[in-house]
């Protein structure tokens, strides 16, 4: 990274996921050490990407179940992710960029799968510089209606919780079903959002050939 930041930056002693996250989203295609992150086919983009989708992975502690009745099965359509688990870790490595000015609530050990009420929400973030709190449902496949009303008390049951917070949500699905739209057409509280998978080849030979010279 000295070419980027003027000095030498071990990402693997950092162990603050939002310095890893805006660190990633800097070296990505819009970020704003991009020219950086291109280098070597892409080798230190896609290698900083993946250490900070990593560190969110294995720096949550164990998590007991979710009650039965919390457990929604999906079909996970195809090019999406199969597991929202999956979908999760993803998200969580790259909330700078994904959710401009926010942060994980209280961190990856709370904010990440933030009990509430015998509850787990898939990721609740604050706003930095005031209180607003955002909740985000993940749905790996298609999301209908019945995870409006699922946010919903979520979100009520935060507002009971922090009563002077501004709280909103987000539903992030492969796909949105009508019946979600028409139900999150009656509270503007809630807004939808579909994600989108990429992938990237780089040449084998070369990314072998850079990464032996860099050993060396």
């Amino acid at each position: 990274m000295f070419k980027a930041t003027g000095h030498k930056t071990d990402i693997y002693a950092i162990n603050d996921q939002v310095l890893l996250s805006q660190i990633a989203h800097d070296y990505s295609k819009s970020g704003k050490s991009s020219q950086f992150g291109n280098e070597h086919h892409g080798l230190y983009r896609a290698a900083i990407a993946r250490y900070a989708e990593f560190f969110v992975q294995h720096d949550q502690p164990e998590k007991t179940q979710p009650a039965q009745e919390d457990v929604e099965l999906s079909i996970p359509i195809e090019t999406n992710f199969a597991y929202e688990k999956d979908l999760q870790t993803s998200v969580c490595a790259q909330i700078s960029e994904l959710f401009p000015g926010y942060g994980i609530f209280g961190g990856n050990s709370v904010g990440i799968e933030y009990a509430i009420a015998g509850k787990r929400i898939d990721i609740l973030l604050e706003k930095k510089g005031c209180s607003d709190l955002l909740v985000v449902e993940l749905k790996s496949g298609t999301a209908d209606y019945k995870v409006f009303g699922q946010i919903s008390m979520y979100i009520g049951l935060l507002l009971e919780q922090f009563p002077s917070r501004i709280v909103s949500g987000i539903i992030v699905a492969g796909a949105i079903d009508p019946s979600l739209k028409h139900a999150c057409a009656t509270m503007d509280r809630v807004s939808l959002k579909v994600y989108r998978m990429s992938v990237e080849l780089d040449d084998y030979e070369t990314i072998a050939s850079n990464v032996n010279s860099q050993s060396q």
